[in-house]
């Protein structure tokens, strides 16, 4: 038995040196970090949804309807589920406020209706949508999109 282990070792000796002289001693390996060459953006798109002062206006008008028949229409609460009426107002926040980009979007953010708008033309600016939150604070909606480039 002795005799079986001893001339295994020494049959394993010579794939052992090959795999240790495949490296080089010369040549110095210099390891980098790869996430310092890394060129990511990051951008928070704020977009705050409010009623418009039509919706309220049209929203008193059917209030004092709705007092007197003390009936909410389903029809009425669908509808205004489906089409809102209400008005954005956009921030695009990623550090550089005076920047070409930051003016564009800025300017372009007066014509938005929605926030798909607004996450769709910052897209062209090669902008990536990663998460969004949403927070509620009575009649008011905030919409906090994360994106990166």
């Amino acid at each position: 038995m002795k005799k079986i282990i001893l001339f295994m070792l020494i049959a394993m000796v010579p794939f052992l040196t090959i795999a240790q002289k495949r490296t080089k001693k010369d040549k110095k390996i210099e390891k980098t970090d790869e996430s310092s060459d890394a060129k990511v953006n990051f951008m928070i798109l704020k977009g705050i949804e409010a009623p418009s002062a039509i919706y309220d206006q049209n929203a008193a008008d059917q209030g004092d309807q709705d007092l007197e028949t003390n009936d909410i229409s389903v029809e009425r609460l669908i509808k205004s589920y489906v089409k809102p009426m209400s008005h954005f107002y956009f921030s695009f926040d990623y550090g550089d406020p005076n920047s070409k980009e930051a003016e564009q979007l800025r300017r372009a953010s007066s014509s938005f209706r929605s926030m798909a708008e607004a996450v769709h033309h910052a897209s062209k600016y090669g902008w990536e949508f990663i998460n969004s939150t949403i927070v509620v604070d009575e009649m008011i909606t905030i919409h906090y999109y994360y994106m990166k480039r």
